[in-house]
């Protein structure tokens, strides 16, 4: 091997020196190629192995309490405040008509005058006198002491010419005046009042310093019943009469009494039997009851509120009571002949005058001006 390393250096060197002597050619200028080096390969980076980092323990909150979610509140708009309602004014009822009969002092005579509804006139009409009248709470019972006839034809009332004489029913008809009863001396009459045929009257009848009494029925002709005088007669059986009778219809009356505290309003048949308590109100006064024109209601006054007395409506089965005046000295009812308007005695312009109202209590009107007490309206 190395002997053939030699013999090409030998031959090497031989051919150089024999190019070395020979003529030089011209040199034919030989454009040099550019030689685009390819670059170099990346130097590789060694990178250092990353450090082990301990992993680090992340500590777990707590498990939160459950907690409701909260809501959001929704704001609910607030109605709008209503507007108080109107109450309707109740219709008028048609003017009222007719005349209403009542007691009056003129010159110191006990008298009944009539007031014209419509006009507001006053005509001079009958003497009274002195008549009865119970004493109830420092005044009259105001029960009424006179009544028209069904056909406002004739007038049935009470007379007495002087304190402590006899009382006299009369009837009144025309210019034509009769007497039908007399009370005993010392006692009195009061209230009457006429059947719906107009054939017969009823009213109390007081015994002696008003010890006893009796509801009493005649005819309005003077004529006997039967063997008798007297229809009826019914003693009062311990209670106390306090004022008011009146006829409706079906041969009932209403009437006012009391048996062991205040007086009451009862309704009893015309042959005596069958009374019933419809106020049954012992802590209060009601009298002076009145039966309306077709006799399904009854007018009366009371003090139950608080001591003001006022007048009061009721059904004839003593349900619906409702007042229809405010009091506080308001007595002795007494209806239209359509029903709709009630007249009654009242203090609220200073001194006793007749006043009325409507019966749903509305379109209070004055009378009179000259004084007045135990009114009653033509039929």
């Amino acid at each position: 091997m190395k002997g053939k390393l030699l013999t090409c250096l030998a031959l090497t060197v031989l051919v150089v020196l024999v190019l070395g002597c020979s003529a030089p050619p011209t040199p034919t200028r030989v454009p040099t190629p550019t030689i685009t080096l390819p670059p170099p390969p990346p130097t590789a980076t060694r990178i250092p192995p990353s450090p082990t980092v301990p992993p680090t323990l992340t500590p777990v909150p707590p498990s939160p309490t459950p907690t409701a979610p909260r809501v959001t509140p929704t704001r609910t708009p607030l109605p709008a405040t209503p507007k108080p309602a109107v109450t309707p004014t109740p219709p008028r009822f048609p003017d009222p008509k007719g005349s209403i009969a009542f007691r009056i002092t003129e010159g110191g005579v006990e008298r009944m005058a009539i007031v014209d509804v419509a006009t507001g006139r006053v005509s001079p009409f009958v003497t009274i006198g002195p008549v009865m009248d119970l004493t109830l709470d420092g005044h009259g019972t105001n029960a009424h002491v006179g009544e028209w006839s069904p056909a406002s034809s004739a007038f049935a009332y009470i007379f007495t010419g002087a304190p402590g004489a006899q009382n006299v029913l009369k009837v009144l008809e025309g210019n034509r005046e009769v007497s039908l009863y007399s009370s005993d001396v010392g006692g009195g009459l009061s209230s009457p009042t006429w059947s719906s045929d107009g054939k017969r009257i009823a009213f109390i009848k007081m015994g002696a310093r008003q010890q006893s009494w009796a509801l009493v029925i005649i005819k309005s002709d003077g004529t006997k019943c039967g063997e008798k005088f007297e229809c009826l007669i019914k003693f009062g059986e311990g209670e106390q009469y306090r004022g008011g009778l009146s006829w409706g219809k079906e041969n009932l009356l209403t009437i006012s009494y009391n048996t062991t505290q205040s007086p009451d309003v009862y309704t009893i048949y015309a042959d005596g039997q069958g009374a019933r308590n419809l106020t049954n109100l012992p802590t209060a006064n009601n009298i002076a009851p009145v039966f309306s024109p077709d006799g399904k209601t009854i007018a009366f006054a009371s003090d139950r509120d608080g001591g003001k007395w006022r007048i009061y409506l009721m059904n004839a089965d003593g349900t619906n009571v409702r007042a229809i005046t405010p009091g506080p000295m308001d007595l002795t009812p007494t209806w239209s002949p359509d029903g709709n308007w009630i007249a009654f005695a009242s203090t609220r312009g200073g001194q006793f005058d007749i006043w009325m109202v409507d019966r749903n209590g509305g379109h209070l009107t004055r009378l009179t001006t000259v004084g007045g007490t135990h009114p009653t309206w033509t039929r």
